[in-house]
């Protein structure tokens, strides 16, 4: 029984022994780990300093013209957001002379579907600009405030990527090399989510033009459709005729995605677009002068009197109108290697306008 027992416990200090020296890391491998952590731990509460250090304002932002080089304070709170939930593990490391490789895995919120979301929210506030009075530019500020918003609004799921680190060794310390993915990989890949010119299909362009132009307000849609200009008449009267359209428009808008055909470069979007009737409104309106024309007050007021008549007649046919049209259009986009750009053509145009150019064609010359 003593000989028995000798030799459990002869396995068992063996089997220790191997386990203690299996887990044991040496002095080096201690200090790239320590190196790595140094590095990657600066990210869990990024100052200025760590954010242009590691993030390119004009990588982040390709669509943004701007000559800003520094980076704003706001964007510190900002990624300070981003890097909320991040973490990591030192997963291997190898050494080789003076240098080091070390397997690392972050975890941080779902980068593409925070780059979707920024990425439309950017579109929708480009085309909300061209509809504002003082036509303002979209700055690189107002790029980092909406990425802000976009992740105060949403909440993201946490995801792992794993990635390589190179380091080296100079008078006896450890340092990460930095190379231009690193900047990439830190996010979570995205850097690269926002330069890619497919991150948002053809199809949702498309959905995110037409579903902004449909939130518009009466004077929102007269300036981004320039309704003041269909009309050579005085301002006042101009005016009222480009509210009473812009009314229309915005009560009876609406769109539907039929179809998309693309390549590489260029794409067909078929929409069915719903928008007033304005050719309902011109017969409307011409049935109602017509009558009007017939009767002794149209004798005694003379031309001048016609003139405001037919204005009035006009502004009321279009106020008073249900009617409707629908149409199907086919949309040209062209990605340019940063995003796919909707062509507002003529056609476009017409279909959102109900017709409305045409229409007017047959009544500018009683109301001008």
């Amino acid at each position: 029984m003593k000989i028995r027992h000798k030799k459990w416990l002869y396995a068992a200090v063996f089997l220790t022994s191997a386990l203690l020296l299996a887990g044991c890391e040496s002095k080096e491998e201690r200090a790239v780990k320590e190196a790595v952590s140094a590095e990657l731990d600066q990210l869990k509460s990024p100052d200025k300093k760590t954010i242009e250090k590691y993030l390119s304002v004009h990588e982040l932002f390709p669509d943004t013209d701007s000559g800003e080089e520094s980076v704003d304070p706001d964007i510190v709170k900002i990624f300070s957001r981003y890097f909320k939930n991040f973490s990591y593990t030192i997963d291997n490391v190898k050494l080789k002379n003076k240098k080091a490789g070390a397997t690392v895995t972050i975890t941080n919120l779902d980068a593409h579907a925070l780059a979707e979301d920024y990425t439309a929210a950017a579109l929708k506030k480009r085309i909300t600009c061209d509809a504002n009075p003082s036509q303002v530019e979209f700055s690189l500020k107002d790029s980092y405030l909406l990425l802000g918003e976009t992740l105060k609004k949403n909440d993201y799921k946490l995801v792992d990527t794993t990635f390589d680190l190179t380091l080296r060794q100079k008078e006896e310390t450890w340092h990460v090399v930095y190379d231009e993915n690193l900047d990439n990989q830190i996010t979570g890949g995205f850097l690269s989510y926002m330069a890619d010119s497919n991150l948002l299909p053809p199809e949702e362009v498309v959905k995110i033009h037409f579903g902004t132009i449909k939130d518009f307000d009466t004077e929102q849609l007269n300036i981004y459709l320039s309704l003041d200009s269909l009309l050579d008449t005085d301002d006042t009267y101009s005016s009222s005729i480009a509210h009473a359209m812009a009314e229309q428009i915005r009560a009876c808008f609406d769109f539907k995605i039929l179809d998309t055909k693309k390549d590489e470069r260029n794409a067909l979007v078929k929409v069915q677009i719903t928008s007033s009737d304005f050719k309902s409104i011109v017969t409307s309106y011409q049935e109602q002068l017509s009558g009007w024309l017939q009767t002794s007050q149209a004798m005694a007021g003379g031309a001048e009197g016609r003139r405001e008549k037919e204005r009035q007649l006009l502004l009321e046919s279009i106020e008073k109108n249900n009617a409707s049209t629908t149409r199907d259009v086919d949309i040209t986009l062209v990605n340019d290697g940063t995003s796919w750009k909707m062509q507002m053509d003529e056609n476009v145009a017409q279909a959102i306008l109900g017709g409305v150019d045409s229409a007017l064609a047959d009544v500018s010359e009683d109301v001008e």
